[in-house]
């Protein structure tokens, strides 16, 4: 006798969406997807992009690089110095006369992925600092700075970069992204460090992880941001800051001396 079918109940609740990184202009397409991800940008006559510094990995011969400050001088020095950007952006175009198009290859500073977000003039997208790779030359990377518990608080200073206009934008994780679609009212919390991007003038606060303090402590969790719909979260699923503190037990202490550390003493007598 066969055994019976088990149908398991639709879950009621959703967990992560799935985005539509697809360009159908053809100007951006994925290569190598995966954690070591790269994007291959397409450039033409009049149609050009910009970048964040040190990203280019590779270009055809006809391809000419410009770098420009991004919304004068002091917005590029708060870009560079609190936002996590650069205080140049490379912009790409094709050299006159050299024909009707060329590639720029590009690729994040660390293993993760990229995501393609559009822009429609009306509403814009908040980009955390490093989360920024590459958009359309249309599109305008401003700073905004957040409150002073956000700043406090939210584990990624006080300055984020916020994207305005109409085109294109490539933003990039350590770890692959999520996408959370909340509706008006719903809420998601999200441990600091983790925040890619979320839509412009979405409501976000700091929160306790757990709902006592005592409970907080012992989770590990500390503060998270807590959004508030209508808007779209991406999430990435890994922390540089929680590398980092797992790589700590690993790496020598200069002060102690050698010890169990097991570091190497270049010094010459």
């Amino acid at each position: 006798m066969a055994a019976p079918i088990v149908v398991w109940p639709q879950y009621a609740g959703y967990a992560a969406q799935q985005h539509n990184n697809f360009d159908p202009s053809g100007k951006y397409k994925l290569k190598c997807e995966g954690a070591f991800v790269a994007v291959e940008c397409a450039i033409s006559e009049g149609d050009g992009l910009k970048s964040q510094g040190s990203v280019m990995v590779t270009m055809s011969g006809n391809v000419d690089i410009d770098t420009q400050m991004e919304g004068g001088l002091g917005s590029s020095l708060v870009r560079c110095c609190c936002a996590g950007g650069s205080m140049f952006f490379s912009h790409y175009s094709i050299k006159p006369g050299w024909g009707p198009r060329g590639d720029v290859l590009l690729a994040p500073p660390v293993p993760g992925e990229i995501m393609l977000l559009h822009l429609d003039g009306m509403q814009g997208w908040v980009v955390q600092p490093g989360g920024y790779l590459a958009c359309d030359h249309s599109v305008n990377m401003g700073v905004n700075m957040l409150d002073l518990a956000q700043g406090c608080c939210g584990g990624e200073g006080f300055f984020v970069m916020e994207a305005s206009g109409r085109g294109r934008l490539l933003i990039c994780s350590y770890g692959a992204i999520t996408r959370y679609d909340l509706a008006p009212g719903e809420q998601r919390k999200i441990d600091n460090g983790y925040c890619v991007a979320w839509t412009s003038g979405m409501q976000w606060s700091i929160a306790k992880a757990a709902r006592g303090l005592w409970n907080t402590v012992l989770s590990g969790e500390g503060l998270v941001a807590n959004f508030t719909g209508p808007g779209t979260v991406f999430v990435q699923t890994r922390s540089m800051q929680n590398l980092a503190n797992a790589l700590m037990p690993y790496l020598p202490n200069p002060s102690s001396g050698g010890g169990n550390g097991g570091g190497i003493d270049f010094s010459t007598e």
